[in-house]
């Protein structure tokens, strides 16, 4: 299990943020629809599943701008992996209440 983190950012062309956050939240349609577990923040969004999954995830979502007409895009992706593992939860259990 691995994790990664992703940003993907249209730079042009564009008539304004409207269209832009678009191009963006098509990129969110793909990880939604790929099955893995995912969380949306503010700036990323953070994927978990089997290493060969998440890079083939993230390979689709950095190509859906150029679907959409954009000329160019940098994405930004952090991995993270563990021996044995490593999961969304098990990054945050410290951060998280505990609900009882």
């Amino acid at each position: 299990m691995i994790i990664a983190d992703i940003a993907v950012m249209p730079l042009r062309p564009f008539e304004g943020e409207e269209q832009m956050y678009k191009v963006v939240d098509e990129c969110i349609e793909v990880i939604k629809q790929s099955g893995l577990k995912y969380e949306i923040g503010a700036m990323s969004t953070t994927v978990e599943g089997d290493c060969d999954e998440v890079f083939d995830l993230v390979k689709k979502v950095h190509k859906v701008p150029f679907s959409l007409n954009c000329e160019r895009v940098i994405t930004v992706v952090r991995f993270d992996e563990k021996d044995g593992g490593l999961t969304i939860d098990d990054k945050l259990r410290n951060h998280r209440k505990v609900e009882k």
